[in-house]
């Protein structure tokens, strides 16, 4: 059987229903929890945090931004890690692409990103942030994201399969990271000799885009190159590893 682009998309479409609803299976609230969470997290880390941004206009659309970039990438990689082995027994014996499996997981991230992307427009609403044309960036920028992200799924689901200490060794490392992207306080307020290895950082770069786009109007072309860069090779780098290991991934399942 040969799947065309509309089954793909259908058997994506079905596999992230079916992780939303097991997602939120005994939640009274659901899905609003993706514009819930993020709200009350800026809620707090405004409180801690506001004092060491003497640079910043509106911390809490500084931080909402960069939280929910972060929290796409971060939940994509941390569910995309085990899809293979989840769903051994359709990887092994269904028809389905095997690519799907990860897609699913990493769309369902992206659904909940939407939903956050709520939480973004009332902060900018209330805060009375000017809406300029650069926000069209942010949607960009999410794409750009998107596809870096995808990339990283496919290496990590694809190293699981063989060596499960990777769960351990990302989830240590990812809350490491989060204090090195900018996320909390702005890179300004970092060590000169760590903003240089950071600013070259890819999951800094996604993220302060979209709030030079958002809170500032402004966009940096070098950064836009980089956008780019990282998401298209990153990918492919991503997608190659995976199809090299796929024969393996069967036998090994």
């Amino acid at each position: 059987m040969q799947y065309g682009i509309k089954q793909y998309i259908f058997v994506i479409r079905e596999l992230t229903a079916r992780e939303i609803k097991r997602k939120y299976s005994r939640s009274v609230l659901g899905i609003v929890w993706s514009v819930l969470q993020p709200f009350l997290y800026m809620c707090v880390m405004t409180m801690v945090f506001s004092g060491f941004t003497l640079n910043i206009s509106s911390y809490p659309a500084y931080y909402i931004i960069g939280y929910t970039l972060w929290t796409m990438f971060l939940t994509s990689t941390n569910t995309s890690m085990t899809s293979f082995v989840d769903n051994r027994s359709l990887f092994q014996k269904s028809k389905v692409p095997s690519e799907v499996f990860v897609l699913s997981r990493v769309y369902t991230a992206f659904v909940n990103l939407l939903f956050s992307c709520v939480t973004i427009f009332i902060v900018i609403l209330f805060f009375r942030i000017k809406i300029k044309w650069t926000i069209l960036l942010f949607f960009v920028d999410v794409i750009f994201e998107l596809l870096f992200t995808i990339g990283i799924s496919f290496i990590f689901a694809t190293v699981y399969v063989f060596n499960k200490d990777i769960k351990f060794l990302w989830k240590n490392f990812s809350i490491i990271l989060l204090h090195m992207i900018a996320v909390l306080i702005p890179i300004e307020r970092y060590p000169e000799d760590i903003q240089v290895y950071t600013k070259y950082n890819p999951l800094y770069i996604y993220p302060n885009i979209a709030r030079d786009a958002i809170l500032n109007g402004t966009y940096n072309v070098e950064d836009l190159k980089n956008m780019v860069f990282w998401a298209v090779a990153t990918m492919a780098i991503g997608l190659i590893s995976f199809r090299l290991k796929k024969n393996d991934i069967h036998m090994k399942l």
